[in-house]
């Protein structure tokens, strides 16, 4: 029987689509991979920027550049993926900074991460304290020579008071250290995620209250360093996968904060399983925690099968459409898109399985005030968790 579910207008705000029209552990240690060995060989001296470097005020990975942009995400089990996906926020920061056409190039001693992650670089390690990673740092850093660094650490600091509350001078030092090493290069520090028990999760709040202020002190004696906050990605009881890790589904929107912070571009996500968002026309919703919202929309299988999301802009443009869905058909599979009744245009996504997400984007034309876009089948069959919308990124700005 055919379901169907009514969607309201949903009003995305000018701040949330702010833009310039225009036009767990580690599969294993590393050795500096091929790739990673080259650039470290060819890189300039920690001091120097290098003329293709972004200007300071510009996005930390912008759309052009003369060589990829070296990014080091650096943290616990949770960077390097405690996740089902194994690849923790970098599986969809990567496929998002990736759809864009941005050139990227993720840097650090380990590997780790799925069919879902192209480039599994990183400096995640399982189980591993802010000290820990202080002892470190500065051979990682010379070693891989990093423009960004993700920081996301401090959950093996949380369990006891003392540790705790040494936490934020230890983290104080280690942005120190590596604004030292590499004057350039752009940091990024996250709040860490909560903890499901009573005592972690007060000292976790207390930890993170720190950091927002910290960065400002360190930005105010001139270092490059921002705050992103992730926490908001992690509110639902179903987004951790037991008491320290969140799920992949979780992590996904934990990337969309990391990709707004690293672009300037802040993403505005849909889920199409919410009613609020999205009417589903002869097709099923599926609950998995692979899906960011704990749910997605299978089997649209069938000519008449859509899921056609409702929404409001604040001016009129061309919108990017950043579609995360699910192919496990061993072939690469679409879905037709359109917006407002016109042309369709086609998303491809390719076969990770059900349960890895891919990325994939399309670039439509959207009026002022409210708008439609609808999915549709295309070739063979895929699975739709959520869109993520933007302005069209221009070279320009952003």
């Amino acid at each position: 029987m055919r379901a169907s579910v009514r969607a309201l207008p949903v009003l995305l705000s000018a701040a949330a689509l702010a833009f310039t029209l225009g036009p767990g552990t580690p599969s294993g240690p590393a050795t500096p991979s091929s790739k990673a060995s080259t650039l470290a060989a060819s890189a300039p001296a920690a001091s120097t920027q290098d003329a293709s470097t972004p200007a300071a005020d510009g996005p930390a990975v912008p759309l052009e550049r003369e060589r990829p942009t070296r990014i080091m995400p650096l943290g616990d089990s949770i960077t390097a993926g405690h996740d089902a996906a194994k690849g923790g926020y970098r599986t969809d920061l990567y496929q998002l900074l990736a759809a864009d056409g941005r050139p990227i190039d993720f840097v650090g001693s380990v590997a780790s991460g799925s069919a879902a992650l192209a480039d599994k670089d990183n400096e995640g390690h399982g189980g591993w304290t802010i000290g820990m990673v202080q002892d470190k740092v500065a051979g990682w850093l010379t070693t891989y020579t990093p423009d960004v660094v993700t920081i996301q650490l401090g959950t093996n600091d949380m369990y006891n008071d003392a540790s705790a509350g040494a936490a934020p001078g230890r983290l104080s030092t280690l942005l120190d250290t590596i604004a030292t090493t590499l004057p350039a290069a752009r940091i990024f520090v996250s709040s860490i995620p909560p903890i499901n028990d009573p005592n972690h999760y007060s000292r976790v709040n207390a930890f993170n209250a720190t950091i927002p202020g910290l960065v400002a002190t360190k930005v105010a004696a001139g270092k490059q360093i921002a705050f992103v906050d992730t926490n908001p990605s992690f509110s639902n009881p179903f987004d951790l996968t037991d008491a320290l890790h969140p799920n992949y589904g979780a992590l996904s929107k934990a990337a969309t904060r990391w990709y707004g912070a690293l672009t300037g571009v802040p993403l505005t996500r849909l889920e199409a399983e919410q009613s609020a968002n999205a009417t589903v026309v002869h097709a099923r919703r599926t609950q998995i925690t692979s899906a960011s919202g704990g749910a997605k929309i299978g089997y649209i299988d069938y000519a008449d099968s859509s899921v056609t999301f409702t929404f409001q802009v604040p001016a009129a443009g061309t919108y990017r459409i950043r579609a995360r869905g699910a192919n496990g058909t061993g072939s690469t599979c679409t879905h037709q898109v359109s917006a407002n009744n016109g042309p369709q245009a086609t998303i491809t996504y390719p076969s990770y399985g059900w349960a890895l997400l891919a990325v994939a984007s399309v670039d439509l034309p959207l009026t002022a005030g409210p708008n439609t876009v609808k999915f549709t089948k295309g070739v063979c069959y895929a699975e739709l968790d959520a869109i993520d919308l933007s302005p069209v990124p221009s070279a320009t700005g952003s």
